[in-house]
């Protein structure tokens, strides 16, 4: 049953990749307003699919209800405009000759007045420390700086669940930690977070779902990701220096 508190809501849900073979099977998960839920799982567990799945990108059967509305044809429009979600490669995201372009897109195809659209390109621009760098092509960025740029364009939308995949994939050392810490200051974003970065997992949320086709395992950041057996079981190297792992609130 659905609640106030309940952001996100899914009931059977089941997809397939463009081959037919079978990429989520009886998904059934629900994460409350407020909540930081990282999703775990091997290579084609299904991770990126579900993503995918929440704002009506990917085919699926079976029930998505975001922020009380049912996912369907009819309401994809007013879904997508709820969930924010950060591809893993932003250059799959950015596609305006500037990053200014491309954070203004979203509020501006959502009806915003000028004013606004520029308020929030501001605001998300700054919130990603890319103040100066609105007249950019994203071709003259480095990686980090592009990856900071997709999520400035999520930002820009004022969405009311934030979905990354894979969001320290490829970055430095430097830039991970960067964002790490920007997800650890920004609590008033719901986060559904999808990583093989176990470390990055722990530093930024409280709940991991274990993810393989379906929900294998759901708990405390901590009882999951420390039990090596449960990882191990699902082609998942636990943590390294599992003793000093450090987690949220922790």
């Amino acid at each position: 049953m659905n609640t106030a508190s309940d952001i996100l809501i899914c009931r059977g849900v089941r997809s397939r990749y463009p081959d037919g073979t079978l990429a989520l099977d009886a998904v059934d998960v629900s994460i409350k307003r407020g909540e930081r839920v990282a999703l775990i799982g091997p290579n084609g567990a299904g991770k990126s699919t579900l993503l995918r799945v929440l704002p009506g990108l990917q085919p699926f059967d079976g029930t998505v209800i975001v922020d009380g509305i049912v996912l369907s044809d009819k309401t994809q429009r007013e879904v997508r405009q709820r969930i924010g979600l950060v591809f893993q490669n932003p250059d799959d995201q950015l596609f305006s000759p500037t990053i200014g372009e491309d954070v203004g897109f979203g509020p501006a195809a959502m009806g915003c007045s000028r004013t606004e659209v520029r308020e929030r390109t501001a605001s998300a621009l700054a919130a990603m420390g890319l103040e100066t760098l609105g007249p950019k092509n994203p071709l003259h960025l480095s990686f980090g700086e592009r990856r900071r740029a997709a999520i400035a364009t999520v930002l820009a939308m004022h969405p009311s669940l934030l979905a990354m995949d894979e969001p320290g994939s490829n970055l430095d050392p430097l830039h991970r930690r960067r964002l790490i810490a920007w997800l650890c200051e920004h609590e008033e974003y719901t986060l559904l977070l999808a990583t093989h970065d176990l470390d990055m997992a722990a530093q930024t949320c409280d709940r991991v779902l274990l993810l393989s086709q379906h929900i294998v395992a759901d708990g405390s950041a901590r009882s999951i990701l420390t039990d090596t057996a449960l990882l191990t079981a699902h082609g998942l190297e636990p943590p390294l220096g599992l003793q000093e792992l450090r987690f949220r609130g922790e």
